[in-house]
């Protein structure tokens, strides 16, 4: 019995230390090695080209906090988040969160899974020059809530590719998100 209890609680401690080298090394930008041979050209995953204009989602004359997220917020704690959120652009890849997280998978290679990803709910976000995830929402709390507004199609055409948010930028216990409108017309292409 107590062999039993000392497994278990081996267990459960490696358990805890794997889950927090996770959390450091999801927040911790990716850099290799300085002794790391470099990849072939064929294994390095493909850069959009500098010149393309990057996919333009949110503005700056919508981005403040609709009603329905304000009534949301309805204790001193959630109001306080919604006090520090700012106005905020972000430009980089468009990447789907669980599979970069999870994986690092990012690029043009990560195009079917990570569209697909997004599709079936997954969340997306902007992984951007220096190699910091911020994550993507609608801001409109209630329709969104309600499951009558949908981006999913939107996001996942664009996974890999470099994208621009403007919306409005919230940080909370390490974490970053940047919520725009949803409405159509706020979600244009740079074309």
């Amino acid at each position: 019995m107590k062999r039993r209890g000392i497994i278990t609680l081996a267990l459960v401690c490696a358990a805890g230390l794997l889950s927090t080298l996770f959390v450091i090394a999801a927040e911790a930008p990716a850099k290799p090695a300085a002794d790391a041979p470099a990849k072939p050209a064929a294994d390095a995953q493909a850069k959009p080209a500098a010149d393309a204009k990057p996919e333009m989602l949110g503005s700056k004359e919508t981005a403040k906090w609709t009603e329905t997220t304000t009534k949301a917020a309805g204790t001193p704690e959630q109001k306080a988040v919604l006090a520090g959120g700012k106005v905020t652009t972000i430009t980089g890849e468009l990447v789907e969160v669980s599979c970069y997280l999870q994986l690092g998978k990012k690029g043009e290679a990560h195009i079917p899974c990570g569209s697909d990803c997004i599709k079936h709910g997954q969340p997306a976000g902007i992984l951007d020059k220096s190699g910091k995830l911020t994550v993507l929402f609608v801001e409109e709390h209630d329709p969104r809530r309600k499951g009558e507004i949908d981006i999913r199609e939107k996001l996942a055409s664009l996974v890999a590719k470099q994208v621009t948010a403007t919306g409005m930028l919230t940080k909370k216990d390490g974490y970053a998100a940047s919520t725009s409108r949803a409405a159509k017309s706020t979600w244009r292409s740079s074309d």
